[in-house]
């Protein structure tokens, strides 16, 4: 269901109904104060506002920037006077747009599941929601619900059944379940056939470090901490969405010339990101969870082991550059599992296809 704020008109009522094949939710405000409580008490998905009777708009749309519930809220301001609205196109951020009243709910309800990008239910995207809070159950199915089409459950033991039959193309769970605790859950979520490639994001009320790496090395898509804000959880559940996400490379190489020829050869299929100084790299390998570390041991050997019990938890392969194929270095890390290893000077095809075969295999790790 959209919710739409409408704010100083005085034809509408607060009420539900279908315009343009959606569900909308109608609140009224008729006063700066009342517009500002609702969008904090409702979070709304768009807003209306009209001009006229002495209402300052500009400073309330300033005041609707500024707060955090509304700052990239779609919002239509519909002008009394034509001058306000062509000066109010040719200025309006991305998010606000004017029109020359009057119009029509039909013609609001359709410019919000435009900006919305709402499509009718047989194509939207499916989120399941399994949490044991009622509340967080509602807020959730609020939020998300003008975009997606949103199932919920509260029972953990409920959950396998359901996805025996139903395939929703993300999952929001909750790590504290009663019964089944949410990290096993997502373990056996995992097992379900037709389930592997579901992503699944944590909701958690638990932002200390040894959740979020637990999280990292389960494979979660991410998470979500309570209580939840409507911006942060849209902009996470878009992001777990995303089907185009490149791989990671995470590459240790002191000399500039050399990693930008590696991203060179990487950059149309892979996210190459350069690793930064010792101390802070086994954070970042945790942060980001790569799916290949490359490291040139000619340059930067002493990397190596550092990183590599990180390396080992995560399951991250390790793809090795070196001039010497014969060196006691190699031999030694020719036994280390989830390894290989390119020689230089380097080429475009060796490159590309160690770091394929080991995203490779980290993928098939994971699952």
């Amino acid at each position: 269901m959209i919710q739409l704020l409408v704010i100083n008109d005085e034809t509408l009522t607060t009420g539900q109904g279908i315009h343009c094949g959606a569900d909308f939710e109608i609140s009224v405000a008729d006063s700066p104060l009342a517009a500002f409580n609702s969008i904090i008490h409702i979070n709304p998905d768009a807003i209306v506002m009209h001009t006229g009777n002495g209402f300052d708009h500009v400073q309330v749309l300033r005041r609707i920037r500024n707060m955090q519930a509304s700052k990239y809220t779609p919002v239509l301001v519909i002008a009394a006077d034509e001058a306000v609205a062509v000066l109010g196109e040719r200025t309006a951020d991305e998010n606000t747009n004017y029109k020359l009243g009057p119009v029509s709910i039909e013609e609001i309800c359709h410019w919000a599941t435009d900006r919305l990008n709402v499509s009718d239910e047989s194509g939207q995207k499916e989120v399941l929601v399994i949490d044991d809070d009622p509340v967080v159950l509602d807020l959730t199915r609020l939020y998300l619900g003008a975009k997606y089409k949103v199932t919920t459950i509260s029972r953990s033991v409920d959950v396998l059944e359901k996805l025996s039959t139903y395939k929703p193309d993300l999952i929001l769970l909750d790590i504290a379940m009663p019964e089944i605790d949410g990290k096993e859950l997502f373990k056996m979520i995992k097992e379900i056939p037709g389930c592997e490639n579901i992503p699944i994001l944590f909701q958690t009320g638990m932002a200390g470090i040894n959740t979020v790496r637990e999280c990292v090395k389960l494979g979660a898509a991410g998470f979500v901490i309570k209580p939840i804000q409507k911006p942060v959880l849209l902009e996470r559940v878009e992001e777990a969405l995303c089907t185009e996400a490149k791989k990671t490379v995470y590459v240790f190489e002191e000399k500039d010339f050399i990693f930008q020829l590696i991203n060179g050869f990487l950059k149309d299929s892979y996210e190459v990101i350069r690793g930064d100084s010792v101390l802070n790299s086994n954070n970042r390998l945790e942060e980001i969870n790569p799916d290949v570390i490359m490291i040139d041991l000619d340059s930067s050997a002493f990397i190596l082991n550092h990183v590599r019990g990180t390396a080992n938890q995560l399951s991250i392969p390790i793809v090795l550059l070196t001039k010497d194929l014969d060196s006691e270095i190699v031999k030694k890390e020719k036994l280390s599992p989830n390894t290989a290893f390119v020689q230089m000077p380097l080429n475009k095809e060796p490159v590309r296809e160690a770091v394929t075969v080991m995203a490779q295999k980290k993928a098939s790790i994971a699952r």
